[in-house]
This record gives structure tokens, sequence and C-alpha cells, in this order.
């Protein structure tokens, strides 16, 4: 059961989305995503660019697996938020 307010739930979203279109827009360096609730949610990884696609694809089910586990959101919810974090290019 949940104890936090709305509010602070939709703050740590807000936060999750803007981490990951910064993680998502790297060419290099590395990806280390971590959720505003302080779980790593992707280790560091370096970036690999003929890989870009398939980190892609392993952060989006890392989300996925987070928000639903830790978070508790349901399937809808967490395609929403994915779909607004990582846009179709």
């Amino acid at each position: 059961m949940k104890t936090r307010p709305a509010a602070i739930d939709t703050q740590i979203l807000l936060e999750l989305v803007a981490r990951v279109k910064i993680a998502a827009a790297l060419e290099s360096g590395v990806l280390d995503l971590k959720c505003p609730c302080g779980m790593a949610i992707l280790p560091p990884t370096p970036v690999i660019s003929n890989l870009k696609d398939r980190q892609r694809g392993l952060m989006k089910s890392r989300i996925k697996r987070h928000l639903q586990e830790r978070h508790g959101l349901s399937d809808h919810t967490v395609r929403v938020i994915l779909k607004e974090a990582l846009p179709v290019d």
C-alpha cells in the first residue's frame, strides 16, 4: 500500500523522465540511470554507437521493471511514462 502522497510520486516521475531524456541523448560516455527514489535502474554502462538501439531497449525494460516492482505502477502508466521519456525517433 502506498503511503506517499500523489504529488510526491508525480515529482519522482517527472524527474525520472528528465533523467531518461538526458541519458537517451548521450552519443558517447556512460549511461548511468538512477531513479529519484535513490535506486539504481541501470548501472554505469559505456555508450556504444552501433548498439544504441539495443541499449535503449535495455534502458526501457529496466525502467519498466523498476516502476512496476518498486513503485507499483500499472502497465498502462509505465507505457505513458516511457512514451514521454523515450519518444520514437
